[in-house]
């Protein structure tokens, strides 16, 4: 037992490290100004360079700006109380329970106009699709508070003219196969149902929300924004194989500061993709268990699992079973 908790934490804490790798790369001025040239159609005519240098504006925000309005942003909560756990995620680790914290969130200005338009972006990572909620339902929470939330910061009073509009871009590093490397857009839109009455479309279009689905690196050749984020985030190429993608077909010089990171990652997932295979293994023991009616060690044995494994998958099933008997 104890040699499994120990197992879980260690998991636990690598799993953490990844996803504040994942975060920190896509945090990378250049990596968001790819995203936003090849996804917000504000910038779809300035160079990479003009929007790094002149659109995004301060450094952008990871893991400490929370989502919901009573909740402290995360330097004040560490203010008010810093029994955070240490070693993992920001999110959802803070003593007051439920916190919940952009992963990244930015502002961004469009130069170049009569009055500069400025929006508020955000970037989610999202890691794995085993959810119980949908995730556009979330995502849509999120662009609403980032739009209730500029009341008395943004704007005061009745001003909702100065509302500005807002971006959630959601980067589902787990999509299904049938899903996998595609992008899909929601948005407001004007629809005139009796007679024929129009608004400015910068009055209503204010919120926006894009999925994209990543997949295999190869298969996405058509699409820059696709491959350039197949291949930074992918937990099985090498390092060097992502850097000279990245240096040869999206001009990005991997800094230090992000070879060190890509290296991390490739470290990490090799771990995270044993966990994988392991549940995978768990479940078919567990199927094989209860369709044949077998024992956890004679359904090890049935599946052929090395003598060198079988302990500690032994010990995981067991704990597994005793949850279920006393759920």
């Amino acid at each position: 037992m104890k040699n499994t908790i120990s197992k879980m934490i260690d998991t636990t804490s690598k799993e953490a490290q990844y996803d504040a790798c994942v975060k920190r790369l896509l945090s990378e001025k250049i990596i968001l100004a790819w995203i936003l040239r090849e996804c917000v159609n504000e910038f779809k005519c300035f160079t990479i360079s003009q929007i790094m240098n002149e659109c995004i504006e301060g450094e952008p925000k990871i893991s400490s700006i929370a989502v919901d309005q009573d909740e402290l942003d995360y330097q004040e909560d560490s203010d008010y109380n810093d029994s955070v756990i240490s070693g993992m995620n920001v999110e959802d680790t803070s003593v007051m329970e439920g916190s919940i914290y952009y992963d990244i969130r930015f502002s961004a200005v469009v130069p170049g106009m009569k009055e500069p338009v400025q929006l508020i972006i955000n970037i989610e990572a999202q890691k794995s699709r085993k959810v119980t909620y949908p995730i556009i339902k979330r995502a849509i929470y999120y662009v609403s508070r980032m739009i209730s939330a500029q009341k008395n910061t943004v704007f005061v009073k009745s001003h909702y003219e100065k509302i500005r509009k807002v971006y959630s871009i959601w980067i589902q590093m787990d999509a299904a196969a049938k899903k996998a490397n595609t992008i899909t857009r929601y948005r407001m839109s004007e629809e005139q149902v009796v007679g024929n009455v129009t608004e400015k479309e910068n009055n209503y279009d204010l919120l926006t929300i894009l999925m994209i689905r990543l997949g295999l690196a190869d298969e996405t050749e058509d699409n820059r924004i696709l491959r350039l984020l197949n291949v930074l985030l992918s937990a099985d190429m090498e390092p060097k194989a992502k850097k000279n993608i990245l240096e040869k077909d999206f001009d990005i010089q991997m800094s230090e500061t992000m070879s060190k990171e890509a290296n991390s990652m490739s470290n990490l997932g090799e771990v995270l993709c044993e966990k994988v295979e392991q549940e995978t293994r768990i479940d078919d023991i567990l199927n094989i268990m209860k369709s044949l009616k077998l024992s956890a060690e004679e359904a090890i044995c049935a599946i052929g699992v090395p003598d060198e494994d079988r302990q500690s998958l032994l010990e995981i099933l067991n704990d597994k079973l005793a949850e279920k008997i006393s759920g």
